[in-house]
């Protein structure tokens, strides 16, 4: 029997290296509906249909995406962003309310994961390690606390509550002489005097931001799958690259992530697959920098690897156990892209 599923923000950059996964490669017979705001998305050739949808912040979004549920019978909503999740999530009742699954956390929960002050109060709460931490409400007292915790840190990051993809991200060090740019210029490097002088006013529009301590490599992404708060798989990873996810990982059989990432499902009671980013204190102890309501943008590296985790997805969802695998441990995997000629 065909399962349909509905994919959202299929202009993004992971969505087309999905849905072919899901169409090529599951072990279950897939149908894609694909939308986006853009009409064209290049993730609309990739899809057996396609819609345009407005933007996540409209207001009638979920209604929109329940008169699509309806239209082609689907089975899984798959939110690929953000914006996208929140909205859904909202109207989880209106798209849910036919036997449709919609993968994302509940919205009490996305509250939470969507502002990175009230995530680290969360896990410092229930016992998880998080990078020290001061809130900005203020613009004004926006110098003083940077000073302070640089002072108290000797590095430290400045970046918005509620950013996503690593955007407007400030890393103030004696290591960084003038400005420099890293990760498509959405992370910006510059000595304290520098950020101070220069830099500090681009942050005016920002609020509310925190100010943290830098935090030490290697950066670990690890994909979280589960089911109403039990562990389904959990899949460490290091960056070869820190700044740059798609520069390769390395899959780690770690069992202090692994420990990690099975607490993380316990506490948020979590469904679905998420994406976790972690680094290290001073004491080496990983602390968690964010936990993503969606699956994370470097996915395809697991997918690589040999991990079904798409697939597994579909499965959780179907109701359906997963297999067991080995995966390949302490190996290098770089996600490549391929290129196809469409005929549509």
């Amino acid at each position: 029997m065909i399962f349909t599923i509905l994919i959202t923000c299929v202009g993004g950059e992971l969505a087309p290296q999905m849905i072919q996964e899901l169409r090529l490669n599951s072990r279950h017979d897939i149908k894609v509906i694909g939308v986006d705001a853009n009409i064209d998305a290049v993730g609309k050739y990739f899809c057996d249909e396609f819609s345009v949808v407005p933007f996540g912040d409209n207001p009638n979004y979920g209604v929109i995406i329940q008169k699509l549920v309806q239209l082609y019978n689907v089975d899984l909503v798959i939110p690929t962003s953000d914006e996208e999740a929140i909205a859904m999530s909202s109207s989880r009742k209106l798209i849910e309310k036919n036997g449709c699954k919609l993968a994302c956390v509940k919205s009490e929960t996305l509250s939470v994961l969507t502002d990175k002050s009230k995530t680290y109060h969360f896990l410092k709460k229930n016992g998880v390690h998080v990078p020290a931490t001061k809130s900005v409400e203020n613009y004004d007292s926006l110098k003083a606390i940077v000073e302070s915790m640089y002072k108290e840190h000797g590095a430290v990051v400045i970046k918005p509550a509620c950013a996503r993809g690593g955007r407007g991200v400030y890393v103030v060090s004696s290591l960084s002489k003038g400005v420099k740019y890293f990760s498509d210029r959405r992370e910006v490097h510059s000595d304290l005097r520098t950020f101070i002088d220069t830099l500090i006013h681009n942050l005016k529009e920002e609020l509310p931001l925190i100010v943290m301590e830098r935090l030490v490599e290697p950066v670990i992404d690890i994909d979280l799958l589960a089911w109403k708060g039990r562990v389904k798989r959990v899949v460490p990873r290091r960056r070869v690259n820190s700044a740059v996810p798609n520069d390769g990982h390395i899959l780690v059989n770690d069992k202090e992530l692994i420990n990690l990432g099975e607490r993380l499902i316990e506490i948020f009671q979590l469904s679905w697959l998420y994406d976790c980013d972690v680094m290290f204190d001073s004491k080496g102890n990983p602390c968690v920098l964010e936990l993503n309501p969606r699956q994370s943008g470097s996915l395809p590296v697991s997918i690589t690897a040999g991990v079904p985790i798409l697939d597994d997805l579909v499965s959780i969802a179907k109701g359906e156990s997963i297999p067991d695998i080995e995966l390949p441990i302490n190996r290098k995997i770089i996600p490549y892209k391929s290129l196809k000629m469409i005929d549509k």
